[in-house]
């Protein structure tokens, strides 16, 4: 291909354009690509060895960025899991309340419909969506013909006030001496 034959001053406009466009940050990186594709021996090629570097760095930044979302990821799934495990064991001490396999699937199925993340929440959140327990029994025992006295009706009966007291004062320090 064959130069063409343009004016001094057209040419020195398209140079200037070719500067410009070269040594703008956002059009610097595809002008060195076209001239490394077409002209890759050329020394304006080599002029363009920084924008290797700049992607070379990109390429290492986006790498440690991923290492680390996936050392984070690791990190949150490890920790769900513990929280996922105290769930059915009662907690790390196993005093707290335990869950079925069954209940801490439903309790997983809240939290993913409410965008929940910590099991925590989703087993508060599941325990307050619990139906009531029922207070009042369905059906009353049988009396089989039991009858019931009020336990120390003389005292009572003689002076209430001074046996409500009495027998205050006596279950306090029974709850004392048991600490």
């Amino acid at each position: 291909m064959t130069a063409p034959n343009l004016p001094p001053e057209t040419q020195a406009d398209l140079a200037k354009l070719f500067f410009d466009l070269s040594h703008d940050p956002k059009t610097r990186k595809k002008i060195g690509k076209l001239v490394k594709e077409f002209k890759p021996d050329s020394p304006h090629a080599a002029a363009f060895a920084d924008v290797d570097l700049h992607e070379e760095m990109d390429k290492f930044r986006k790498e440690q960025e991923d290492r680390e979302l996936d050392r984070q990821k690791q990190d949150m799934l490890r920790q769900m899991n513990a929280k996922r495990s105290a769930l059915l064991v009662g907690g790390p001490d196993g005093q707290g309340p335990k869950y079925s396999e069954d209940d801490v699937k439903k309790i997983e199925a809240l939290m993913q419909q409410k965008g929940i993340s910590d099991y925590d929440d989703g087993r508060t959140l599941y325990a307050a969506t619990l139906p009531p327990v029922d207070p009042s029994p369905q059906t009353m025992p049988a009396a089989h013909g039991a009858t019931w006295e009020f336990p120390e009706v003389e005292r009572f009966g003689a002076n209430p006030d001074k046996a409500a007291r009495d027998t205050a004062h006596a279950m306090i320090s029974d709850f004392m001496r048991k600490r």
